[in-house]
C-alpha cells in the first residue's frame, strides 16, 4: 500500500476521487431523470441516439468511438435500442456483413423530449457555476485528457 505524504500526491489523489465521484453521481442522477420522465431508454442509450441525430448511418465501431463505449457495451446498447424500435441496422451496400445504424421515426419523434430531459439534468449539474468557471474547468479537463490520450491503450 502506497502512502501519500506530499501535498502534490494528495491533490492528485483528491482530483481523481472527485472526477470519479462526479462521474458516478452524474450517471445516477441522469438515470433518475430519465426514469422519472417515464422514458424507456437510459442516458447511455440517449447518447447513442444523440450521436445518430448528428450523423445518421454510422457504423457500430464509429458509434463506439464517438460515445466512448467499448465493443460489448455499444453492441448491447444498439440491440436494446433496436428491440425498442429506436434504431435499425442496415447492411452496408459494399460490405454485406457490416451494418450501419440508423434512427427510426420513433427516435426522431421522441428526440426533442429526450433532449429536454438531458438538457435539464446537464443544467442542474452546472447550476451555480459561472461561465468563466465552467470554461476554466473544461479547459483543465481537456488538458488532463490530452495528457492521457497518447498514454492509454483503448484496446485493453
Amino acid at each position: 500500500m502506497k502512502i501519500f505524504n506530499t501535498e502534490a500526491a494528495t491533490i492528485e489523489k483528491s482530483m481523481g476521487t472527485m472526477l470519479v465521484a462526479a462521474g458516478i453521481y452524474t450517471r445516477i442522477y441522469s438515470r433518475q431523470c430519465f426514469r422519472n420522465s417515464n422514458f424507456d431508454i437510459t442516458p447511455e442509450q440517449f447518447v447513442v441516439i444523440e450521436a445518430l441525430m448528428n450523423r445518421d448511418g454510422l457504423y457500430q465501431r464509429q458509434l463506439g468511438e464517438i460515445t466512448m463505449k467499448d465493443r460489448p457495451n455499444i453492441t448491447r446498447i444498439i440491440n436494446i435500442l433496436q428491440k425498442n424500435g429506436y434504431v435499425e441496422r442496415r447492411s452496408d451496400v459494399n460490405k454485406r456483413k457490416v451494418f450501419k445504424i440508423f434512427l427510426t421515426q420513433k427516435a426522431r419523434e421522441n428526440f426533442a423530449n429526450l433532449a429536454r430531459v438531458a438538457s435539464d439534468y446537464r443544467h442542474t449539474m452546472i447550476s451555480g457555476i459561472t461561465s468563466d468557471e465552467l470554461e476554466l474547468c473544461m479547459g483543465v479537463l481537456n488538458k488532463i485528457l490530452n495528457n492521457l490520450l497518447d498514454k492509454v491503450d483503448m484496446n485493453v
